[in-house]
């Protein structure tokens, strides 16, 4: 009784594309849900002989955090959604609560870290936004600490939940994405070569790929800097950035991988298959499920970072043109990151793409509502999707045979998967759709859509020619 009506109207509002406006009923019980799930992962961990993720929060605040960034991203999406009078006095305390707690390191002989005071900052202010403000300002102050404070904690569930896939999975696929990645060309191992023997470009890519959540409320700045004064767009970053790290860790109980580098390489030592990563491919006969050493997390397929950096290019791409240029560098970035270091495979990178591309169908351009059309273009995201999973485990001998032709069939199922999502983001919206429903005179998103589509067709019909004088080639060499 206490959520029904609550929920009723939320999902109400869901289907008509309105901007969602939760009651305090509904807040109550969204934070009481986060909150039992935070619990069920503390109980999960602790039976599993695991820190839990409150257990290292309590860490995070009162002792050496780790992994500072993301609490760097947490503080400055809060500074970004607060009431702007409020930035300067947050930022002020943050930075000098982190100098007080790492005076004291350098003085006992410790190296500094950043954490402590940013949580205790966002703690602080959430307080004094429950005690001093009122009105509009306490909410938007509440739900800009609240954003912070829940990138952070969810973070901290990652953590535990990436340990729990390797306790959960002793043997890993990796033989089998290694085979069918060759269909690609095997990327992994060719750009670890080159970034391997570049130390700039090293230094370059190592700190995009862990500064990725910085970048995430970068994007977030142009989009919510005013939502505090004009309340929350109806779609923005943190939405999707969340979700994809709801949902992707749960495909690593499923589809269980490491990575070149520690399958095939020597990133940690003696745990490696084969110590050829990236000089050369390794020998594999039929491929199988191996043993691999439990240390390491599952969290190759899909690849998170590269969904998460296409997340912040489509993001970015709705911006200015500073945005637009930001979010295609990262994407570019994180892309020849995850290749480079050895901490994914091509397809891993594809299946990222596809996941994002999914996910951003069902909650772009919320106004439209949930159509047939719309409904139609997560399955099918959702069917290749699933189709990649099914075929890197069940077809890999027969992708690294088909040449370039598997090759060209992974890439044209990114490429129609990203144009059936355009079909969405690019639909001219029912305020332009004449009530009479007669057909809008194409304007310019209008043309675009056709230009685009033109343009996929004409791709499609490249690949398919590709595909049968591939066929008619292995058919003649084998009279």
């Amino acid at each position: 009784m206490f959520a029904g009506s609550p929920v009723r109207s939320m999902w109400a509002q869901l289907r008509s594309g309105r901007r969602i406006e939760f009651s305090g009923r509904m807040w109550a019980l969204i934070v009481g849900f986060l909150i039992g799930f935070v619990i069920l992962i503390e109980v999960v961990a602790r039976l599993n002989h695991l820190r839990g993720p409150l257990d290292m929060l309590i860490t995070d605040l009162v002792g050496r955090p780790q992994i500072g960034e993301i609490k760097i991203a947490g503080m400055l999406l809060a500074l970004v959604c607060m009431p702007s009078r409020l930035r300067l006095p947050v930022a002020g305390a943050a930075v000098g609560l982190e100098l007080v707690w790492n005076i004291q390191r350098l003085i006992v002989g410790n190296a500094p870290t950043v954490g402590n005071g940013i949580l205790f900052a966002l703690i602080g202010t959430a307080a004094f936004a429950g005690w001093r403000l009122r009105g509009s300002e306490q909410a938007g102050t509440l739900k800009a600490v609240g954003l912070g404070l829940l990138l952070i904690v969810m973070g901290r569930v990652g953590d535990v939940w990436l340990v729990l896939s390797s306790r959960a999975n002793p043997n890993v696929f990796d033989e089998y994405v290694e085979l069918a990645d060759r269909a690609l060309g095997s990327p992994s191992w060719a750009i670890g070569s080159v970034v391997n023997g570049t130390p700039w470009l090293t230094e370059v890519l190592s700190k995009v790929y862990v500064y990725l959540p910085v970048a995430a409320a970068v994007i977030a700045f142009f989009q919510l800097r005013n939502s505090a004064r004009d309340g929350f767009p109806r779609h923005h970053i943190v939405r999707t950035f969340l979700l994809i790290g709801l949902i992707g860790p749960l495909i690593y109980f499923l589809f269980p991988v490491v990575g070149p580098t520690y399958a095939f390489g020597h990133e940690l030592a003696g745990a490696g298959w084969q110590d050829v990563w990236p000089l050369q491919l390794p020998v594999i006969g039929d491929p199988t499920a191996l043993y691999y050493n439990q240390g390491v997390a599952r969290n190759c397929m899909p690849s998170l970072h590269t969904a998460w950096a296409m997340c912040i290019f489509l993001h970015g791409w709705r911006g200015p043109l500073v945005s637009k240029a930001f979010g295609a560098f990262w994407l570019v970035c994180t892309t020849g990151a995850t290749l480079g270091f050895g901490f994914h495979y091509a397809i891993d990178v594809l299946a990222g793409a596809i996941f994002t591309l999914t996910l951003e169908s069902a909650l772009t351009r919320p106004e439209l509502g949930w159509s047939r059309h719309r409904l139609a273009v997560i399955a099918f995201g959702s069917a290749a999707f699933s189709g990649l999973l099914l075929s890197t485990r069940y077809l890999a001998v027969q992708m690294s045979d088909s040449g370039v032709v598997g090759g060209l069939a992974l890439i044209a199922t990114v490429l129609a998967v990203a144009a059936a999502f355009l079909t969405i983001e690019m639909h001219p919206g029912r305020d332009q759709t004449p009530a009479d429903g007669l057909p809008a005179e194409p304007g310019a998103i209008g043309r675009k859509a056709r230009e685009l589509a033109a343009a996929a067709r004409s791709l499609a019909g490249e690949a398919s020619a590709a595909v049968t004088r591939e066929v008619k080639k292995a058919g003649s060499s084998k009279l």
